[in-house]
């Protein structure tokens, strides 16, 4: 697995820590947008003592996609917010890396993947984007290789928040409803950074 940092110096522990998905478990997972219209899919994780919440977007049509995860950025943080900026800079890149790629060989059909990650624990905080393959037989749907392009050293409110908002518009439920999900360890409702007022306008 390739880990190119942004952020962090080379071998961070906490962005090392956080990124080892040997051991995730999933603890709740939705199709996205819906069943009927599947281009991806959004899991809560239980990643040792972090809690992650990962994007998995496997469609022809990448650019739509990432533009509909630029209007809900603008919808919840302030015009010019420096972590959205950073974000949705990582989208663009990952996309371009993703879309030269032939789809031939190891990547063995013509969507375009891309891993998104949202990853927190007692200590530190992460955004991890990237791509990623299914098993070879498709039988396991579990991402069986993760690339990371990116690691992002966003600010840990903004992490933290946007955790239980993706969660919120993923599982198509009020964000103070997120936590009956499972776990949400820093990013819980009693957490004081993930309690804060909205920064914007109201949540999904």
């Amino acid at each position: 697995m390739l880990v190119a940092g942004v952020g962090f110096g080379a071998g961070s522990a906490g962005a090392d820590v956080l990124s080892d998905a040997s051991a995730d478990k999933v603890v709740a997972s939705v199709v996205v947008p819906d069943p009927s219209r599947k281009v991806g899919e959004v899991r809560l994780i239980a990643r040792g003592q972090a809690v992650v919440v990962q994007t998995l977007v496997s469609t022809k049509l990448l650019s739509r996609v990432i533009a509909e995860i630029g209007k809900k950025e603008e919808k919840n943080w302030p015009a010019g917010q420096a972590d959205t900026v950073k974000y949705l800079a990582a989208l663009e890149s990952a996309r371009e890396t993703v879309e030269k790629r032939s789809p031939a060989a190891a990547w063995d059909d013509r969507r375009r993947r891309l891993l998104i990650e949202f990853a927190a624990d007692a200590g530190s905080e992460a955004v991890f984007i990237g791509t990623f393959r299914y098993s070879k037989d498709g039988s396991d749907r579990t991402p069986y290789d993760r690339e990371i392009f990116s690691t992002l050293a966003l600010s840990r409110a903004y992490v933290l928040r946007n955790i239980r908002l993706i969660l919120a518009d993923s599982f198509k439920t009020d964000e103070k409803d997120v936590d009956r999900l499972g776990p949400l360890g820093p990013a819980a409702a009693s957490s004081a950074a993930a309690g804060e007022p909205a920064p914007a306008k109201a949540a999904h």
